[in-house]
């Protein structure tokens, strides 16, 4: 046998061990880094949980809806209540101011007169009585009790003019003035009320609006999300069925 013979012979274990060694890192398919893709089952995993989270996210989104409605339409009731409140302190003071001021100086005015028309009555009696028992004989007791009683009525009509007067002056000077001031603070509280109420419900509105957006929004995100999942998984699907195709 030649010398190149037994050479070759010599290095034939070697090089197909070297080929075997190749072909096992090919794998199954025949080809470096060519194995069938398997599918991860996280992948449907993470996709059902992607669904869940877009439904709880719709019923959230309902859910900030109607307790936006809810809410808004509680204070709008509330608006309401006092602005009704404040149109009822408006024509209270009005009211005082166009009639009520008048009317109650104009009883004042009459509870004076009255007063002073049983003074007067009283003054007249009593004179009339002095006449009568000046020019007549009655029994002196009896005189005396009747002219007691003339005079007293007398002076209690005269005080009661001038309690009539008084009150008369204390109502023109002070009362009707410090009662138009407590309705007009009335008004203005009421007015304050329902200016803030108004706030209220402007501010609501725009909070509402503004979570019922970023509701909408993360529901957007989460079904764009669901979305790529769903396609990246459809792709996949439609590449290893491609592969397992002979």
């Amino acid at each position: 046998m030649s010398t190149r013979l037994l050479s070759t012979l010599r290095w034939t274990p070697i090089l197909l061990a070297g080929a075997f060694a190749v072909a096992g890192c090919q794998g199954p398919s025949g080809a470096q880094g060519g194995e069938a893709k398997k599918e991860d089952p996280a992948d449907g995993d993470e996709v059902e949980m992607d669904a869940r989270k877009v439904e709880v996210a719709k019923l959230e989104l309902e859910l900030a809806r109607l307790e936006a409605e809810q809410e808004v339409a509680c204070a709008e009731q509330a608006l309401g209540t006092v602005k009704l409140a404040a149109e009822k302190a408006r024509l209270e003071r009005d009211g005082f101011q166009a009639l009520g001021r008048s009317r109650e100086v104009d009883e004042a005015k009459l509870g004076l007169d009255q007063a002073q028309g049983r003074a007067d009555d009283a003054e007249a009696e009593l004179k009339e009585l002095e006449a009568m028992y000046s020019a007549e004989e009655f029994a002196e007791k009896t005189k005396e009790l009747v002219l007691t009683r003339g005079r007293r009525n007398l002076e209690h009509a005269k005080r009661a003019v001038d309690l009539a007067k008084r009150r008369l002056d204390e109502l023109q000077s002070f009362d009707l003035g410090e009662k138009e001031r407590d309705l007009q603070h009335g008004l203005l509280e009421a007015e304050q009320n329902a200016l803030e109420a108004d706030q209220k419900v402007t501010k609501l509105r725009l909070e509402k609006k503004i979570a019922i957006s970023k509701a909408e929004q993360e529901l957007a995100e989460l079904e764009k999300k669901l979305e790529k999942k769903k396609k990246e998984k459809e792709k996949g699907d439609k590449e290893d069925e491609k592969e397992s195709k002979p």
